[in-house]
Order: structure tokens, then sequence, then C-alpha cells
């Protein structure tokens, strides 16, 4: 059986945000019109073909994983943010739950973010007071960044994302899951060349179990490992 990288369920907490994103909030108000700071977003892209191999379709599955978390903020982008001093609030609400988010400029041009939840969830009738689900930095321009999820209604560490972009435009991310002893779970490190090639490899239990790289035409090659790093397959797609 092939291994995937499963996160439903085991990170469903940091995706509490998700139901903001299925409601439409018609009674949020009009805010201000002002420069406010980039709210994260970072798209990672996977292979470019249309093989049906099932390891491009997992090394896509992959990136679309990141990908889900590293968006999670996106719902916050139809709105202003509301300034204050060197911060900057957006506060949305779906029923009973209202979601805040805070940017605060530092001393060297970066952001501290802050998302915070009160209220019940619909989805979950999970109920939070004043719970920080997310919280992290991001460079002035948003291009490098790391954040940090919680289990619900806790301070005990859940994922972690981090980011970053060179000077020459190669795009790198790590995405970490843990228990709740804080040892990660799983990883997923991915790399994306500015021509279109990249690599992704994902590790469990701090071994690396499946690596994929492809180049700019979307063809690439995969190699899979056991529980203790050794290869036991490999094999290439078009």
């Amino acid at each position: 059986m092939k291994k995937h990288f499963k996160v439903a369920g085991t990170a469903a907490a940091l995706l509490a945000l998700a139901i903001i994103g299925c409601s439409k909030n018609d009674k949020s108000p009009t805010q201000p019109q002002n420069t406010t700071p980039l709210l994260p977003s970072i798209a990672f892209i996977g292979p470019n073909t249309g093989s049906q191999d099932p390891n491009a379709q997992q090394a896509k599955l992959h990136i679309q994983t990141i990908n889900g978390y590293t968006n999670i903020l996106a719902p916050f982008a139809g709105l202003q943010g509301t300034p204050n001093g060197n911060s900057w609030t957006w506060t949305y609400n779906v029923q009973n739950l209202t979601a805040t988010l805070t940017a605060t400029q530092q001393s060297d041009g970066s952001y501290y973010w802050k998302l915070v939840l009160n209220g019940t969830d619909p989805n979950t009738n999970t109920t939070y007071n004043n719970w920080a689900a997310l919280d992290g930095t991001t460079s002035a321009d948003g291009k490098n960044g790391s954040f940090k999820g919680y289990s619900p209604n806790t301070t005990t560490l859940l994922a972690q994302f981090a980011w970053a972009t060179s000077s020459n435009g190669v795009l790198t991310g790590t995405f970490k899951l843990y228990d709740n002893t804080g040892a990660v779970t799983s990883q997923i490190d991915i790399g994306n060349n500015s021509d279109g090639s990249g690599e992704v490899r994902l590790s469990t239990g701090g071994t690396l179990s499946f690596r994929a790289v492809w180049l700019a035409n979307g063809s690439g090659q995969w190699w899979r490992y056991d529980a203790n790093g050794n290869q036991i397959a490999t094999g290439s797609w078009t």
C-alpha cells in the first residue's frame, strides 16, 4: 500500500478557519481604504503533467496539502484591515464564530501575525474563548515567513510551516505535523525553481519515505523508501 500524507482529522484544528471561506459574510463592515500588509499567500506548483502515474499524482497531492495550509488566511483577502498605530486588524464572522486576524509591524519591517477565534464553530460545535489558533511572521514583502498552528483550545503545537524565496527566485517550503509530545510525525519539503522544475520529499517519523523530482516539461522521477530509509523502489513518468 502506498504511503500518503494524511492530514484529515490530525490537523483539523488548524483548519478551523476553513468554515469562514465557505460562507459569505454580507454583514462585514466596509473598511477604510489604506495601505495594509500583504496577507500571507504562497502557492507552490507541482509537476505540469497529465500523467496518471500514481507517483506523479502523489507529488501533486503533497503540493496541494501544503497549499491548503498556506492559503488558510485567504478569506481575509476580501477585507480591508483596520489600522491602529503599527497594527492592522481584520475581523470575519460566521454565525456565532468570530475570527480576528492581527498584523503588527516590527522594527525591521517584518510583520507578526496572530489569528484568534471566539465563539462556537457551527461545523464542530467547539467553543473557543480568545483562542490563538495561529501565529507567525513574514518579511515585509511576504516572500519569507514562518507560521505555527495549535491544537484546539491549547497552546500545544500542532503544525508548522515555513517558506523562503532566494534571490534567483527559488521558492522552498517545509511543512511539519506534530503529535502531543512535540515529536514530528510527518514532514513535507518542497522546492520550486523559476523554470517550473522542482522537488518534493515526504518524511514519516523523521525518515525519508518518498521523493520526487520533475523537469520544466513536467516529466519526473520518483523514489520510495522503507521505514529505515532504504530505497525500495524507483521509476519515472512523462
